[in-house]
């Protein structure tokens, strides 16, 4: 009778863990009210959010829900830019003008999903109704196949562009911009991938104190193709005078669409433009 037990969802971003730990709305989900109660209460001596009272599965779903909107939403976004590399449209543009309406928000594709809940909590919706979560799971194998998407789309640029091509220089392997979280990041099944093609593969990710990981110089000296798998505030504005020095070939790969401009020399393919270069 003095036992309490509830589940009370983590939302908490990396990187502003303990300030969204007190800002955020938090949903209390007791095995009975009792438990509820007992639960708000001691969330309530730190939590300046709103607490919502529930039971626990109801809480558990909530939470699987959250992150499966996202990642229902980014695979709609990946599936498009699939589709626009197909039948030659620019994605990203569409993306931009669908979003102009007021209630549309598409999200932006990359490489993949990666983290500790984007990646995983479909699956718990999933295991527990496999019949009717049809959505949920094309969602995730859409969002599993984008590694291999860019695989593919990276050979094809350089048969097009550097046909005697050796060397990548792979920009970030964590799964989500200015952190060191590389949980589930898709970045290492697409280096698995290149190498197995045959590419030698140089990464560069200032987040990471990693022996194997070489600075910038050294990671695109030689390097037909900069392939960026993180959106690192880094990697939005390079030092294109010394890539162009380095390079072999000054071609950009940017799956996280964050370069906008780059000079002359440098040939910048994103989801936009991917559909001129892998034929």
């Amino acid at each position: 009778e003095d036992l309490y037990l509830a589940h009370c969802p983590e939302r908490v971003l990396p990187g502003q863990i303990m300030e969204e730990l007190v800002n955020n709305n938090r949903i209390v989900g007791g095995i009975t009210e009792e438990c509820s109660r007992k639960a708000a209460d001691v969330y309530r001596t730190f939590v300046e959010g709103e607490i919502i009272e529930t039971e626990a599965k109801t809480a558990e779903l909530s939470k699987c829900m959250e992150n499966t909107f996202r990642d229902v939403n980014i695979a709609l976004a990946n599936e498009l830019a699939k589709i626009g590399a197909e039948i030659g449209v620019n994605a990203l543009d569409v993306i931009e003008m669908a979003n102009k309406h007021p209630r549309v928000n598409i999200h932006s594709p990359g490489p993949g999903v990666g983290g500790h809940c984007l990646a995983i909590d479909p699956y718990f919706i999933y295991a527990k109704a496999p019949e009717t979560a049809k959505i949920i799971k094309l969602a995730r194998d859409t969002n599993n196949s984008m590694p291999g998407f860019v695989i593919e789309n990276t050979g094809k640029i350089l048969s097009k562009l550097d046909k005697d091509a050796e060397k990548i220089s792979v920009f970030g392997v964590a799964y989500k911009g200015n952190t060191d979280d590389a949980r589930e990041s898709p970045a290492f099944e697409i280096i698995t991938g290149l190498k197995a093609a045959g590419y030698e593969i140089a990464i560069h990710d200032p987040h990471f104190d990693n022996p194997d990981y070489l600075d910038f110089d050294e990671a695109t000296k030689d390097s037909s193709l900069v392939l960026i798998l993180t959106d690192h505030d880094q990697f939005k504005d390079l030092d294109y005078e010394s890539l162009s020095k380095n390079m072999k070939k000054g071609i950009i790969f940017d799956t996280k669409n964050i370069i906008k401009e780059v000079p002359d020399d440098i040939t910048l393919i994103n989801y936009g433009n991917l559909y001129k270069y892998n034929k």
